[in-house]
């Protein structure tokens, strides 16, 4: 049981990491990257990257890599006290049962992984997460100076859907696009006269007050 205990653990530690890797992407970083700056902060070892300045400079990141530190501390001293207790009280091996299950268990995380469905899962997850908060929060790529580099996506229901930009009110509220990506097209510095779509993404830049206002 007290391998048990040790792999359900170690279980936990992979699940929070996954959980706060989601948490970063959420923020507009790439996957990639999103989980090996939750792997830097979960695990202690402080990487000192360009993607770890952008986790620094970026509020919502900050406050997401807080948290990680926290429980990855916390964890690694709760993993410690265990063991040391377990070596006391005298490491037993698990049953056959159990030492079955374990195998299983990492064989079927093994070939989730190699067939992409964590992948999967994450993409699930990211569309729930995003289908809410574009309606009222936008992404923050950059934030300094009272000023920040935002990404917003045009839903499906919105007003501003099908109406020219110079409509809308980004001049009004000192908000400059600096880019709008259509699916795979990138127009950069998209003219007064362009007609957003649902779904297009506009990288803006402005006061994030401003924005937030803005979509409301």
């Amino acid at each position: 049981m007290q391998i048990g205990a040790m792999f359900i653990f170690l279980a936990l530690w992979l699940l929070i990491w996954w959980l706060g890797s989601i948490a970063f992407e959420t923020t507009g970083m790439e996957r990639s990257k999103a989980r090996f700056q939750a792997l830097s902060a979960f695990s202690g070892t402080g990487f000192t990257t360009q993607e770890a300045e952008s986790v620094v400079n970026h509020p919502q990141r900050r406050r997401i890599a807080g948290y990680l530190i926290f429980l990855g501390n916390a964890g690694i001293i709760a993993f410690l006290i265990l063991l040391v207790l377990y070596i006391r009280a005298g490491l037993v091996w698990p049953s056959l049962l159990l030492s079955g299950i374990i195998v299983a268990v990492v064989l079927v995380l093994m070939f989730a992984f190699r067939l992409g469905l964590v992948d999967k899962i994450t993409n699930a997850v990211l569309a729930l997460v995003r289908r809410r908060d574009t309606r009222s929060t936008p992404f923050i790529i950059h934030q300094e100076g009272g000023y920040a580099v935002v990404r917003l996506q045009v839903p499906e229901s919105a007003r501003m859907s099908g109406r020219r930009v110079k409509d809308i009110g980004f001049v009004k509220h000192d908000i400059v696009i600096l880019a709008l990506k259509r699916g795979k097209k990138v127009i950069s510095l998209p003219s007064m006269n362009e007609r957003l779509q649902p779904q297009d993404h506009l990288l803006c830049y402005g006061k994030p007050s401003a924005m937030k206002v803005f979509i409301k």
